[in-house]
């Protein structure tokens, strides 16, 4: 039944040397029955698993996390995939942690990206059930400002977009503005209400509801102009009165 384990686990349990026990992990990992990804900690691949070269990312989290005394959550592109956000899956599993990671965790088809967060406390998360025990995933309103707060590993606006006309039904408005004062990114609401806008939805009674929502907010406390791109000069483009945007660059969902 044990997924993982470290070496003083074998020493402790059955009484060998550090030195043999070390050998035949070396073997294991050779042969694709082992894989580690931090140091110290030795997850077993099950045969059904073999050939991707690991166990799933999702199953992969919460040892590691357990083993590194991390906190984090599943959030961005990998985190929408569990709220029903399906069209940009993502090549690697988005991470956010408050442990920096340095080594890349790559194994056969399995790819998991760190991003490091000082504090994660008080952040609303969600436990999702797995093989190896509970995954802790963002909320739908934490994956938006997240997804905005590092747009690089979001793909850019146009991603983003796509993944919020499919977040839209889980989303509730008065909890993501609850949630960007605790984070002090209130100044995101603008642009995910010129966003919502500007995009097509299945269900535009929900969408019109959550802008409404949002336009009172912001017209209500907002003063200063943003870009809807951080990245790109604001001379010379079109600016948004309604949300104090400056509208800088073209947004397309790619639905």
């Amino acid at each position: 039944g044990k997924r993982c384990f470290t070496i003083q686990d074998v020493v402790d349990e059955y009484g060998v040397s550090r030195g043999l026990v070390r050998v035949s992990v070396r073997n294991l990992i050779k042969s694709g029955d082992l894989i580690s990804p931090v140091r110290g900690l030795y997850v077993i691949v099950p045969p059904e698993n073999q050939p991707y070269g690991s166990i799933p990312a999702k199953e992969l989290v919460p040892l590691i996390a357990h083993h590194i005394k991390a906190d984090y959550y599943v959030s961005l592109l990998s985190a929408g995939l569990f709220y029903g956000a399906t069209h940009q899956k993502p090549a690697k599993f988005q991470v956010i942690s408050d442990k920096r990671i340095k080594r890349k965790l790559i194994f056969g088809d399995v790819e998991i990206n760190f991003i490091y967060k000082k504090s994660l406390s008080d952040l609303p998360t969600k436990n999702f059930t797995v093989n190896t025990g509970y995954l802790k995933v963002a909320s739908p309103e934490l994956v938006l400002l997240d997804l905005l707060s590092y747009p690089d590993h979001a793909g850019g606006l146009n991603h983003i977009a796509t993944v919020l006309s499919e977040l839209i039904d889980n989303l509730d408005a008065n909890k993501l503005i609850n949630l960007s004062k605790e984070t002090k990114t209130e100044y995101q609401l603008q642009r995910i209400g010129y966003l919502l806008e500007n995009i097509e939805f299945m269900d535009d009674q929900i969408a019109t509801n959550f802008i409404e929502a949002l336009a009172e907010y912001v017209q209500k406390n907002k003063k200063n102009y943003i870009p809807l791109a951080s990245e790109i000069s604001v001379a010379g483009y079109p600016r948004s009165k309604k949300w104090k945007i400056v509208i800088n660059t073209d947004i397309e969902s790619d639905l």
